[in-house]
This record gives C-alpha cells, structure tokens and sequence, in this order.
C-alpha cells in the first residue's frame, strides 16, 4: 500500500528537476511576490554542489527578458572553512562549488552576495544527512501492458526523508543504413532548376546511423519511511517506458540520484508539489509559504525562496540493451524505398526523401534506393550525433 501511495504522489508532479547536478530549477509564476530571490541548489558533500540564482518573474512578463542576479556564492562549514563557487560563462547565475573533500562531519551553509545591492543571502547551518544505500536499480518486462518498468530498492540507513532524481541516455538507429548522401542546389533564379547530386558519404565522418538523445526527471520525487516499521523500499517502480519507446530501441542507460533530506526540506518540497499541483487554484499556497531556510541579513523580512539541503547522495546505473531482451516493438508504418534514377532525384528529396544506397549491382547512380529523411538520418527522430560520456561499448 504504501508504495502506491508513493507511486501516485510522484505522478502528480510537474516542476523540472535537473538530475546531473541535483538541482531543482524552481521558478515560480506569481503576481504576489514577484521580483522575489530564488536560490537553488543543494550542497552535496563529495560531490560538486550546482547553485542557481534567479528571480520570480510576473505571470504576463516575457521571461526571456530577466537577467539573473551577478555576484559572489561560497558555501562555508561551521569551523570557518570556505568554498568557493565559479560562475558558468554560458550560464548566467549558475555556480559551481567544489564541495568533493568537504568534511561530511561538519555543518555547511550557502552564501550568495548580490553585487548589484551588495546585500548578503545566507542559509542556515544544517548537518550532513548521510547517504543511503541503493541496493539494486532494475527493470522488469510487463508484457500485458506492453512497458519496461525501471525499479528502485534501497536501505534508508538511519535517514527518513528522501528526493531522487534521474538523468536518461539513449542510443538509437535510424531504418536504414546510408552510404549515400545527397546534395540539394536550389535554383538561383527563375531561369534556373535545383539540382541534386548524390555520393558516397565519408564513413564514419558523415554516418547518419547512429544517434544518441538525452532527458531528466521532470518530477519532484520524494518519499519517507517515516511510518514504516523498515527503512527500505524494495522494486519500487518509478518509470514505466512503452515497449514502442525509442528510449529502449537499442541502448538505454538511466542513473539515480538519491538524496536524504532533513524533515524541514522534506515538508519544503512536499508544499512545492502541492503548489504545482493546485496552480491556479483559489486555495493554493501564496509565495510566503513556499519559503525555505534562506535569509537576507540585511533585511531578515526580505522573501527569499529556496532551501538548502546538506547531503552525501548515493547513485546508481542501468543499462538495458534490446539486443540482450528483445522487448523493443517498433510501431511507427514507414513506407516502402523507392528506386530512383537522376530525373527523380529533385521531387524526392523536395519531399523528404533521402538516398541511402545503390539498388543495382555493380552499383550504378542510374538506380538509387531513397526512402523518407526519417528513414535515412536518424537525427530526424529527436536525437544528436553526440555520444554520451562512457557511453557503453555494443556487445561483441
């Protein structure tokens, strides 16, 4: 029971969680309280700690136009050590602190000090929450329902509040594999035609077979034991892939952060869920509620949301490969390749058609084999030729 419980509270969610860094982007849409400091992020001892600085932008403005608060950011532990964060050039209000050899027996707190007012933002102390144990991330095969379900078990060790978070990396293929390539020429004036020509493409330089595509979590995600006589979760199913997912086609990789909380985070986040579940409603919570652990000195009555949390996380890695279950059930009805000569060429590709290889032997460019560009480069389903880090090897 319990662990449906969990189950339907954490479909309920809808505010964008960035796995990677454990941080939470939190942006409230709110008449009240607009203007109001958001500072994200919590301090991961053993890992770097990802903050964030931004403002609550008014429901009719553009928010493209906000430029986020400049300054300084450090986190400090309670016998005066201090670590300082570098703010990422390519994303404005975002700081990295290297917090890797930070003593998980000390108590930490975030500063942030806005350049522009010069007045400082400080979190509480609060101590390191130990990190769990993830026994095992697996995944089961639900052939009823046509669905991979990924599931988590863990040992809480002492802790009673948690949030996870997850980071997804895919490899994929396009239909067809291409040797060819085409070259489209428009026509430069009304006098002119366009024109395409077709080659042999530069393998691997210009392979369109291989993709890769990448998502997180799009849920807060949290749950406690604290009504449970054992602090742990065994197979708890928290994401259900259909069989026809792209995302399980060939490789599929998912990694888990698990995070304990404090109590006072724990109640933090759960009033966050309650306020993207309720938006717009006559009763949900008001900016005031939403406040963390975060204060101004200057003006201590200041709104300031954002609660930061102390933690060492435990994470964990699955890889599915179809070739090992051959559970993947393409869906999608591709039409059939055609058999194109020269005079052909110009209509097709003006229609989506791609070449892919010769249809004749000894190969001969009279007779090309196209199908659809969805069909041919593999791009044209969502996905990059970008290969994740330490991506696995296929098998031999």
């Amino acid at each position: 029971m319990m662990k449906k419980i969990i189950i339907i509270a954490a479909s309920l969610l809808c505010v964008a969680l960035m796995a990677v860094s454990c941080i939470y982007p939190f942006t409230p849409d709110v008449e009240d309280g607009s203007g109001a400091l958001v500072i994200e992020g919590d301090i991961l001892i053993g890992r770097n700690t990802i903050v964030t600085i931004s403002r609550t932008v008014p429901v009719s403005s553009p928010k493209a136009a906000v430029i986020p608060p400049s300054g300084r950011v450090y986190v400090e532990d309670d016998a005066g050590a201090v670590y300082n964060g570098v703010e990422d050039a390519s994303k404005p209000g975002s700081y990295t602190v290297n917090t890797q050899n930070a003593d998980p027996s000390r108590n930490y707190r975030l500063h942030f000090i806005d350049e522009d007012s010069g007045k400082e933002y400080i979190s509480e102390f609060e101590h390191v929450c130990s990190a769990p144990v993830i026994d095992s991330l697996s995944f089961n095969l639900d052939y009823n329902k046509d669905k991979l379900n990924v599931a988590l078990s863990m040992h809480a060790l002492g802790e009673k509040y948690f949030k996870w978070s997850y980071v997804e990396d895919w490899e994929y293929h396009s239909i067809y594999y291409a040797s060819l390539k085409a070259t489209y020429t428009p026509a430069k004036s009304w006098r002119d035609t366009p024109k395409v020509t077709v080659e042999e493409m530069d393998y691997p330089y210009e392979n369109t077979f291989y993709c890769y595509n990448h998502d997180t979590s799009k849920e807060i995600l949290t749950f406690s034991t604290e009504n449970q006589t054992d602090d742990r979760f065994v197979d708890l199913e928290f994401l259900p892939i259909p069989r026809n997912d792209l995302r399980i086609s060939y490789i599929y990789r998912i990694v888990v952060d698990l995070e304990p909380l404090t109590k006072d985070a724990y109640l933090y986040w759960e009033n966050i869920k309650s306020n993207s579940e309720y938006n717009g409603n006559l009763f949900a919570p008001t900016p005031s509620e939403l406040v963390g652990n975060i204060r101004c000195v200057q003006e201590p009555n200041e709104l300031v949301m954002g609660y930061i949390n102390v933690a060492q996380i435990a994470r964990e890695q699955l890889v599915v490969r179809d070739m090992l279950i051959d559970f993947f059930k393409e869906t999608e009805n591709f039409p059939e390749a055609e058999t194109l000569g020269p005079s052909q060429w110009v209509d097709y590709y003006e229609n989506y058609y791609l070449p892919y290889n010769y249809a004749s032997y000894p190969p001969s460019l009279n007779e090309t084999l196209w199908a659809p560009s969805r069909c041919v480069d593999c791009r044209e389903r969502g996905g990059t030729f970008d290969k994740p880090d330490n991506w696995p090897p296929p098998l031999e």
